[in-house]
């Protein structure tokens, strides 16, 4: 079903009388109409779980239904499928202008959440026949009902009038969001607002910790209702107690299967972000070092890269305050690291720019010594640059500093640090740059920053340069190509 010109739809009432109410009636839609869009149970009706139940009924079977309900969950729990096919129930079963908004926290877990909705309608011939299929929205003309999908930008939320919003992620949803989609209840007498997610790496500023705490401490506000799946009070227990997988996940060994929660057992992951994703514990990190103690020492051979080896040259610039640095990495997929030179400005010297044609001859110079493969920087401020070297035949290659593509790099070499799978010189400098890196974590996954904004502050440039290197030198390495090396030899 694609979005494009729409043709009439099936004016007819949905056949759908079951006498029963609440979430047993949602469970009946599901039954009837859901089928599983992938993974287990594929095209399958969609049987509902007692737990996935058991949230769904926090809401629809509470008197009064609440204004707002918050459900803490696990990853792997099947939480976009659900709420995918409980936004469809309302959408459907809802009446005369009725409005669903499924908020994800962004543009890409909003598609997500979108795509598994409208395959679950194209699978159900009743449920395509009574739709209008746009980009972001669902259409019943007949009803003059909408379900959205959007991502929590406050500026797309204003305006809403819903009789269900969905807030994906709220462990890290913006709160100004959050406030919107609040401050829009009060015009239906039916309006509920569902916040659905994990754990955040601050638990003193989440929406998910703030309605968590609020429950507790409020037993009796009805118009809050909170439901959650944790290993809360087990926090003194390792990682890897089976206990507390159990007491967390209630689809372990059904569609999430152990084996899954084995691969991510610290130190493949970090011990924090375990508890927090796996566990829903509110676990932070003691000091939000990038890799464990010992863990970078360990990786030196105290060699630098020979000369003449395929390589890629990672450059992070800058243009005044921050240092600009280059790194050379082996092509390999367990490459070796060694810092090639770094430009800082001087201690009170506010004249200082960086030396931009001494930073692209040490390129040159580089490109002399060993076989480049790739000349790695974001473009930001350096386009006149990379547009000189790319004119001289040099092989750049833009790496713009986006959340998704950092995430994923930053994800891929703290697991190659932590495994083993990379080397380095042992230079004093590389070491004092990833030593002063700090995660940032938010629902994409994590990125490298440093520990304040001020002049003073240690810098990271190189472990930014880590970050391409790492992520370009082991794709080179299963991706090789004939011509692409430049030596000045």
């Amino acid at each position: 079903m694609k979005a494009g010109p729409k043709a009439k739809v099936d004016a007819t009432a949905l056949p759908f009388r079951p006498r029963k109410h609440g979430a047993a009636r949602f469970a009946a839609f599901a039954q009837k109409f859901i089928r599983v869009p992938k993974g287990t149970g594929a095209l399958k009706p969609l049987k509902l779980r007692p737990w996935q139940l058991d949230l769904v009924a926090s809401v629809e079977d509470a008197d009064p239904m609440p204004r707002t309900a918050g459900w803490m969950l696990p990853r792997g729990q099947g939480k976009s499928t659900l709420v995918a096919a409980y936004g469809l129930y309302r959408f459907f079963t809802d009446g005369e202008g009725a409005v669903v908004c499924v908020v994800a926290v962004d543009e890409r877990q909003a598609g997500i959440v979108f795509g598994i909705a409208r395959r679950m309608v194209e699978l159900d011939d009743e449920l395509a026949a009574r739709v209008q299929v746009f980009k972001e929205k669902l259409y019943n003309p007949t009803t003059d009902s909408y379900f959205h999908c959007l991502p929590a930008e406050p500026k797309r939320l204003e305006g809403l009038d819903y009789t269900l919003a969905i807030l994906d992620e709220a462990g890290v949803a913006n709160r100004d969001s959050y406030e919107v989609l609040t401050l829009a209840q009060g015009k239906r007498e039916r309006s509920t607002l569902v916040c659905i997610g994990t754990p955040g790496p601050d638990p003193n500023d989440q929406v998910l910790a703030d309605l968590r705490n609020h429950a507790a401490e409020h037993p009796d506000d009805r118009s809050l209702v909170w439901r959650e799946f944790s290993a809360a009070g087990f926090e003194d227990h390792p990682a890897d107690c089976e206990h507390c997988w159990e007491l967390a996940n209630p689809a372990l060994d059904d569609f999430l299967h152990r084996d899954a929660i084995v691969a991510l057992l610290p130190p493949k992951t970090r011990e924090a972000t375990f508890r927090r994703a796996r566990l829903c514990q509110f676990a932070t990190d003691t000091d939000g070092r990038f890799l464990p103690a010992g863990c970078w020492e360990g990786l030196s051979t105290g060699q630098p890269v020979p000369d003449g080896s395929d390589v890629v040259i990672a450059l992070d610039g800058s243009f005044s305050d921050d240092t600009t640095a280059l790194l050379v990495a082996t092509v390999s997929p367990e490459p070796h690291f060694d810092k090639v030179r770094v430009w800082q400005r001087p201690a009170k010297d506010d004249a200082y720019r960086v030396p931009v044609a001494e930073v692209e001859d040490e390129i040159r110079k580089a490109c002399r010594r060993w076989r480049v493969v790739e000349i790695i920087a974001d473009p930001f401020r350096w386009t006149r640059t990379l547009q000189a070297l790319e004119a001289e035949k040099l092989p750049v290659v833009e790496f713009p500093h986006s959340p998704a593509r950092l995430t994923a790099a930053t994800g891929d070499l703290y697991s190659a640090a932590l495994n083993a799978r990379m080397t380095h010189s042992g230079d004093r400098t590389l070491a004092e740059h990833v030593a002063a890196a700090i995660v940032v974590e938010d629902a994409r996954g994590i990125r490298l920053s440093k520990a304040s904004r001020s002049r003073q502050a240690r810098k990271i440039d190189l472990a930014a340069c880590l970050v391409m290197a790492h992520s370009r030198a082991t794709w080179r390495a299963t991706h090789r190509k004939k011509s692409k090396t430049r030596s000045f030899k």
